[in-house]
């Protein structure tokens, strides 16, 4: 008899990790005496976010545009790669050793993130994952803070999916997460898993 064939979604920011990468990724670009002047900065609209009044898209943009706009690819790169040992640091201990369970188990694994590749795809390749997640965009080598792609965020999350693999051909999906961004890609799965791995 065939083995099921298995597919793993995983969240990423909240569900792999304790904390919010992007701002720690802007943090770890910047150091902490400008990340902490951009914060006073952008004070209005973060509370505007908080409040609902500002749009998840919009609040990342203004964001990633303060923080990371102009800087180039390469410097970017380096940059990903040194912040890869922080953010497995930042790893709920159950969440990674599910993830390595479903790829010993030979299951296709899906890092399904709204975070970008800018910072990402260094981690998803050193833990041998596939990467879908919003993708920044660049002019020529200059990052400008934009998104190259829709951002990868609730129903987001499924239409990339979809592009990425043929869910038909799967006979049983498991989908991790934790926010209200993860609900529709919950919906995906047999096995849904909501703010697991926080014993």
């Amino acid at each position: 008899m065939t083995a099921a064939r298995q597919l793993a979604l995983f969240d990423f920011d909240g569900t792999l990790t304790r904390r919010d990468t992007m701002l720690a990724f802007c943090r770890h670009v910047v150091g902490p005496v400008r990340y902490g002047m951009g914060l006073v900065w952008l004070g209005p609209m973060l509370v505007g976010y908080l409040l609902k009044l500002v749009p998840n898209d919009t609040a990342k943009v203004r964001m990633l545009t303060h923080f990371l706009a102009g800087r180039s690819r390469a410097e970017l790169a380096e940059a990903a790669a040194s912040f890869v040992a922080k953010a497995d640091s930042w790893l709920r201990p159950d969440g990674i050793a599910r993830l390595r369970w479903h790829l010993a188990e030979g299951h296709d694994v899906l890092l399904v993130s709204a975070s970008l590749d800018v910072w990402l795809a260094p981690w998803a390749e050193k833990h041998g994952v596939r990467l879908v997640c919003t993708q920044g965009a660049f002019d020529g080598e200059r990052f400008t803070g934009s998104l190259a792609t829709p951002n990868c965020h609730g129903q987001a999350k499924v239409d990339r999916i979809r592009e990425a693999v043929a869910l038909d051909a799967y006979d049983e999906v498991h989908a991790y997460g934790d926010s209200s961004g993860d609900t529709e890609m919950l919906a995906l799965a047999q096995h849904a898993h909501f703010r697991p791995f926080r014993t």
